[in-house]
């Protein structure tokens, strides 16, 4: 259950570390979540948050998931980060976890309060993949018109997200 509440967590937390790559980033998460539920066992919380902790172990393993996938992506000599950026990644991830909470709650409510043609031309871009050309032919619009009306979507959602953090007295 923890680790379907928190996965995404995990996840963003294992895509700062690996530029996002979707598919690294599904590689990297099955072997931490693998090695997670070997080693299930030895892991203890001393705290009054065992989620948090939980979490933050979890974040561990990936974080040395990514460093061996760095070290086997080495070998083949396409190395995208090496070691030392990953690790002072990781520790500004950890350092900023609850910033980035807030921030991706806020999102979540924001991306709400959009018009079902945003959220789709979000959907294309970022779930999908698809370039601008490809979203504004779906939407019958010129690449410019698309472009246009995605970069509002953007700022609309950027203010959005400042303001939902301001309100919390998050900033």
């Amino acid at each position: 259950m923890l680790v379907a509440r928190h996965g995404p967590r995990v996840r963003a937390f294992a895509a700062t570390l690996v530029g996002f790559d979707t598919d690294v980033i599904d590689e990297v998460m099955q072997a931490t979540l693998l090695v997670a539920w070997k080693k299930i066992d030895i892991f203890r919380y001393t705290g009054d948050n065992p989620a948090e902790e939980f979490v933050r172990w979890v974040c561990t393993i990936a974080r040395f998931e990514v460093l061996g996938y760095l070290r086997d992506k080495q070998r083949r000599r396409t190395l995208a980060f090496d070691e030392a950026i990953v690790g002072e990644l990781a520790e500004l991830q950890e350092q900023h976890s609850d910033l980035l909470d807030a921030r991706h709650s806020a999102l979540r409510g924001c991306l709400k309060q959009l018009e079902p043609k945003q959220q789709e031309a979000l959907r294309m871009r970022y779930g999908i993949g698809l370039s601008m050309s490809e979203i504004a032919a779906r939407q019958s619009r010129t690449v410019k018109a698309a472009t246009v009306a995605m970069c509002r979507v953007r700022k609309a959602l950027e203010r959005c997200i400042r303001q939902s953090l301001s309100r919390e007295g998050i900033a």
